[in-house]
């Protein structure tokens, strides 16, 4: 746009903005400036508003310039603001407050200096649609999912820690779904007794969430509870995540244990969750791994290939070897989520 510098790049940044409506003023300050190409002297209007897109509020900050006539009643909030042009000699625009009328100006051009993401602004916006969500006898899902995945930006933020643990036991069996899922984000004394309390439940996935949780949060003290997992869940994903949770909290010892349940185990997916965890502690078998990258089953395939990226993220000597193997079972692949599962796992390590 004529007059307004960096509006192709301010397009790319904010899809949908037509530089005509613009809402609240947070910030501005007024000033003269000596402004390129010729470095005239220019009364200038710097201003930072709030700007809405996809769900989320940036702080998007614009350079009025070569102000004229300019009128501002700051005893009142800055909103609702319109752009029009208005092209009577330099002057190119007219600014003003299309509610309140608490500003108006012309102006001779405008400058895009840039925007970023407001988190406070976000942090108030999420809380308010969890608020709501959790008072509904149905949230919606995408909804509340989309909410969680903005507050847990700010898990540091004791408010959002309190709505995770009072979450994870509302009455809505819905919001303790979603809830359970975002338990892993959460370092505090509180969700490491709800997650170990969680082991017994009934529910499959509140099973395998606790579990994913305990890996990250937990120690040493709860291998025992994760080995009982191990050798007595009638779920064979839940054996596979309890075993690579014990890999991730136990020392040593629990080798030969793990090896045991190994022996017994009949499912490939548990057996593979028991490698992973046996490669955790350092007792790894790679030629395993591989020979599971063409098991029948899809899943193992797909946990292989997870496991295999691990374990070349933290050894750079078995990188090539198990990247050269993940390119060759690429090729021959047919199934698409494992083929999504061996892309991923490509794409990380070529990182």
């Amino acid at each position: 746009m004529k007059h307004w510098h960096g509006w192709e790049e301010m397009q790319k940044e904010l899809r949908g903005f037509d530089g005509v409506y613009l809402d609240t003023m947070s910030k501005f300050s007024y000033e003269v400036l000596e402004l390129p190409p010729y470095y005239d002297f220019k009364t200038c209007l710097t201003a930072v508003f709030l700007y809405s897109v996809d769900g989320k509020m940036y702080d998007l900050t614009l350079r009025f310039i070569g102000i004229n006539s300019l009128k501002m009643d700051t005893d009142v909030g800055i909103s609702d603001i319109q752009i029009s042009p208005e092209q009577i000699e330099d002057i190119q625009f007219y600014v003003k407050d299309y509610e309140q009328g608490s500003v108006s100006f012309y102006c001779e051009a405008i400058s895009y200096l840039g925007v970023e993401e407001n988190a406070e602004e976000n942090l108030k916006l999420a809380l308010q649609k969890w608020w709501k969500l959790e008072k509904m006898v149905e949230p919606d899902r995408q909804e509340a999912v989309e909410t969680l995945d903005m507050l847990v930006d700010f898990v540091d933020r004791p408010v959002v820690a309190e709505i995770l643990l009072r979450s994870v036991v509302h009455e809505n069996k819905d919001i303790r779904d979603i809830a359970y899922e975002y338990l892993w984000y959460l370092d505090d004394s509180r969700a490491f007794e709800l997650a170990c309390a969680g082991l017994k439940s009934e529910d499959v996935l509140r099973r395998i969430n606790c579990l994913e949780y305990l890996a990250k949060w937990g120690h040493a003290g709860i291998v025992p509870q994760l080995l009982d997992r191990v050798e007595n869940d009638d779920d064979e994903l839940v054996r596979c995540y309890a075993a690579e949770a014990v890999g991730h909290n136990a020392e040593t010892e629990a080798i030969p244990v793990l090896q045991r349940l190994l022996l017994q185990e009949q499912d490939d997916v548990a057996k593979i969750g028991m490698l992973y965890g046996l490669a955790l502690l350092g007792y790894r078998d790679l030629d395993s791994f591989f020979e599971n990258l063409q098991n029948d089953y899809y899943i193992v395939r797909i946990r292989a290939a997870l496991y295999l990226t691990e374990i070349a993220r933290d050894d750079a000597t078995v990188l090539s070897s198990i990247v050269a193997k993940l390119k060759l079972c690429r090729k021959l692949e047919e199934t698409v989520a494992v083929k999504e599962a061996l892309d991923y796992a490509l794409g990380e390590l070529a990182n």
